[in-house]
């Protein structure tokens, strides 16, 4: 990350909340300079398992709901745009998996305890999290107001939080489990008027290693995934809304150019990362951070 290029705090941006692109499983680009990597066939590597995924109406949350239930796993999503949640299930349903949406706030403890008890209550245990939701607002510190920096604490690190606190009693229950935590390239570098971002998405790493360490013995594995900037429309609009009046162009270059791969991530990219960490093949990974960040933290 360019430190002294401000248009680089787009890095995690739109990670949870932004708009999705509608990738499935087998429809993702192929290898190349400005492509989404590979297909992971659904080889069923979640079969048997039930999640719990926050922040799942669009972006990284939609196409990682429909992915992970094209490998198997039932789910419960959950978010604050019914619409956007609603059409998530019906198109895994579509597919033939098995999904259900509950509204709710990541940030209310009584949401989020009611979705744990909608997965176990509905599919017979919970075994595996993903604590996606996240917000930003672009101020400084002086600049946001008192609630504008607790909410997105609120969601982005209480938001964790609260599904590890009503989720991991039901994962021990089932005898072990995963949890992926979306962190960021900014849990470890920082951007100019992203300050409560930033401060969120560091506490999520050391959140995720807390946990890790206190649960190993309950087999259950904790792993943050940390993206860089995300290509979703919601991202190209906020591209055309940075001050300074530059152009559009000159301004998606010098965000592409803080990342040595010159490319932003497709959805598919992190969302097959955070796939990794809740299946078998990551099984002596945990408290740990996968960087999907095109170097940017490099």
């Amino acid at each position: 990350m360019s430190h002294g290029e401000p248009v680089a705090r787009s890095v995690a941006l739109f990670h949870a909340g932004s708009v999705g692109l509608g990738l499935l499983p087998g429809k993702e680009p192929g290898h190349g300079r400005d492509a989404g990597g590979p297909v992971i066939p659904a080889d069923g590597r979640l079969r048997g398992r039930v999640g719990l995924i926050t922040g799942a109406a669009s972006g990284i949350g939609a196409v990682g709901a429909e992915l992970f239930a094209a490998h198997g796993a039932a789910l419960v999503l959950v978010d604050t745009d019914a619409a956007g949640g609603e059409r998530t299930a019906a198109a895994i349903a579509t597919g033939g998996g098995r999904a259900v949406f509950v509204p709710g706030d990541a940030a209310s403890p009584g949401d989020i305890s009611c979705a744990v008890r909608v997965a176990v209550d509905r599919f017979g245990k919970l075994d595996l999290l993903w604590a996606n939701a996240g917000i930003g607002v672009a101020k400084t510190v002086p600049e946001m107001t008192v609630e504008e920096w607790t909410r997105v604490l609120d969601v982005n690190l209480t938001g964790a939080f609260l599904l590890a606190k009503f989720g991991i009693p039901e994962l021990a229950a089932a005898g072990g489990g995963t949890m992926v935590i979306t962190g960021s390239a900014n849990s470890f570098t920082a951007d100019r008027s992203w300050a409560a971002y930033c401060a969120s998405k560091g506490g999520l790493l050391m959140l995720c290693r807390a946990l890790a360490l206190d649960h190993a013995g309950d087999g259950i594995r904790v792993n943050i995934v940390c993206p860089g900037s995300v290509t979703t429309p919601l991202h190209e609009a906020w591209l055309r809304g940075r001050p300074g009046g530059r152009p559009l162009a000159e301004v998606r270059e010098a965000d592409r150019a803080a990342h040595p791969l010159h490319r932003f991530a497709d959805p598919a990219e992190v969302a097959r990362a955070a796939l990794f960490l809740s299946c078998a093949e990551s099984s002596f990974t945990t408290g740990s951070p996968l960087l999907v960040d095109g170097g940017v933290t490099a």
